[in-house]
């Protein structure tokens, strides 16, 4: 099962992909274009967890936190896989090790969301947790619309 903020991460990879390979592309574009999802995505949150702004001031840092730790999690088992993959010459115990650090990276990845969502409880409502984590599912299904109707 992937998690939401892992395929919001995926997704919004897919839709810059295009952008990233493009020769007028530059990493200013790139910026602009993270920056705008960022932007809307906080906006989207704001919204359905009727967030004031102090809560705002208090999530999103904590939230971009999070993000950017499950990413690196994320990258340093995929960089583990591609590796042990190209390798012709991997022996099973590498290929073990390999597929227990990507299984390993769901349970973490968990444990880093309810170490968030503890520091998040300190100041939103039982009810506005379970609206972000509601606006996190609509937010992913969002990306995917507009990522089907380009």
């Amino acid at each position: 099962m992937i998690r939401k903020s892992t395929l919001i991460s995926f997704l919004i990879a897919i839709i810059l992909a295009p952008c990233a390979l493009s020769a007028q592309s530059t990493a200013a574009q790139r910026a602009g274009w993270m920056e705008q999802i960022r932007k809307t995505k906080f906006e989207f949150f704001t919204k359905e967890a009727n967030l004031s702004k102090e809560q705002q001031n208090q999530l999103f840092p904590l939230y971009e936190e999070m993000e950017k730790t499950i990413y690196k999690m994320n990258r340093e088992a995929e960089a583990l896989m591609k590796k042990t993959a190209a390798d012709t010459n991997a022996s099973e115990t590498e290929f073990e090790a390999a597929a227990t650090a990507m299984a390993k990276t769901t349970l973490q990845q968990g444990e880093i969301e309810l170490d968030y969502f503890n520091k998040f409880s300190k100041f939103l409502s039982k009810k506005q947790l379970f609206l972000l984590k509601q606006a996190e599912e609509k937010f992913t299904q969002y990306l995917l619309k507009q990522r089907r109707s380009k």
